[in-house]
């Protein structure tokens, strides 16, 4: 059934010390910085076995985690949206919210105060979207309504782009916005989409395009829908290993699938998902699919991961921050944040096609491109432009599925 949470915000001058809780569950007691929002330090773990996933048993790395888990100083504006709503930090508008989240079942609960997860959290309870119009610029002015709610998980949202949790038809949707270089990231998602559906490829988040007003102006965004519940969570890939000391023998890759074998993963299913996700990324050339940015499923009852999470967050793609785009040989030398320095370079870790059937993608490049026309307001020369770099990363995906080490830069073009 769903209801309205209740609406109890912590009030910062009572305490400043928090048990961090897993549903229900006591995990670990926290001093915390009230003012910056913070963690101190642990001062004692109840339940080792129920920490998220990253963290050692005695709790270090709580500190990390909960930093993770707020809107990075990166993102644009945000600066001014602490501001206007009297924080000092995105952690302490964090701590208003009690750090509840949409991806997985942690939260913080000060201690004094008698709080239970059915009452608090997102899955089951409605929540007002008014904290996250402002934090989009979405809102119809620009001044803070008197007794707005910071109780909303747009407060625990990472990541560069301007975004918030709505709720339609009773679902959970992931609005994602950035008016900046054409509007094209949120296209970007859709495009891959596209890729992803013409490939056969199930695993994966789809986006559709709506539109968000600000300041008058309508702007394409993208909404995706929840993939977590109330029975599963993600742990991204970084929370995996950020615990583990990689053997210098070991590369981060093999790394990450060693361990999260060791959680419960299957290993065939891994290096698929894996080495399909490197193959599309190239074709679209997504220059930031770090740890973060992809991960597994985690059923909270069996302590195990119970498959990969579907692929996400493809915006950071096809050059859309570039002010020339390149071609021929100068796209094996594009730098992306993965495993690799080099995007090139990831190929090395493919061992099959991993489904990705060159044959089907015919007609694809055309189809990105008439989606940039519809959507941006980038010129028809930079849609075709753009289009014409996934023709050609199409072709060198053929030559390396023939044996060619394309990475090498040989002339085989």
């Amino acid at each position: 059934m769903i209801q309205s949470a209740v609406s109890i915000e912590y009030t910062k001058d009572t305490t400043d010390l928090f048990i961090l809780k897993h549903k229900d569950l006591d995990v670990a007691m926290m001093k915390m910085d009230v003012r910056t929002g913070m963690i101190e330090y642990v001062l004692s773990v109840y339940l080792p076995e129920e920490l998220p996933a990253g963290c050692a048993p005695d709790g270090t790395g709580l500190g990390e985690w909960w930093k993770l888990r707020a809107i990075p100083d990166s993102r644009k504006g945000i600066r001014q949206v602490l501001s206007r709503l009297s924080e000092a930090t995105s952690q302490s508008l964090m701590l208003s919210s009690y750090g509840l989240s949409l991806t997985d079942h942690y939260w913080i609960q000060p201690v004094g105060q008698e709080l239970y997860w059915k009452d608090l959290n997102f899955y089951e309870n409605n929540f007002e979207d008014e904290l996250g119009d402002i934090l989009t610029d979405s809102e119809r002015d620009r001044s803070v309504p008197d007794g707005i709610s910071k109780l909303s998980p747009s407060v625990s949202v990472n990541g560069d782009m301007k975004k918030k949790w709505i709720i339609r038809g009773g679902r959970r949707y992931l609005l994602k916005v950035n008016p900046n270089y054409h509007s094209q990231q949120t296209v970007n998602e859709v495009i891959a989409g596209k890729l992803h559906e013409r490939l056969g490829w199930k695993n994966y988040v789809s986006y559709d395009m709506g539109t968000i007003y600000i300041s008058g102006r309508g702007y394409p965004c993208s909404l995706s829908p929840m993939f977590t519940s109330a029975e599963t969570e993600f742990v991204s890939a970084y929370q995996i290993v950020a615990d583990y000391k990689v053997p210098n023998d070991v590369s981060l890759y093999e790394a990450l699938i060693r361990q999260a074998v060791s959680l419960g993963a299957d290993e065939q299913e891994v290096r698929a998902f894996l080495e399909y996700m490197i193959l599309t990324d190239f074709i679209l050339t997504n220059t930031d699919r770090h740890l973060n940015n992809f991960g597994f499923l985690y059923d909270p009852q069996q302590h195990r991961l119970s498959g990969m999470a579907p692929l996400f967050d493809t915006g950071n793609s096809l050059f859309y921050d570039y002010d020339v785009i390149p071609h021929g040989g100068n796209l094996l030398d594009i730098p992306v944040n993965s495993f690799s320095k080099r995007e090139a370079d990831q190929l090395h870790y493919v061992k099959s096609d991993a489904g990705v059937k060159l044959e089907r993608l015919a007609h694809f490049p055309q189809e990105a491109e008439a989606l940039l026309k519809e959507y941006t307001d980038m010129t028809d020369e930079r849609a075709a432009e753009t289009a014409r770099t996934i023709e050609e990363k199409i072709e060198y995906l053929n030559l390396f599925f023939q044996g060619k080490k394309i990475w090498k830069k040989e002339r085989y073009w």
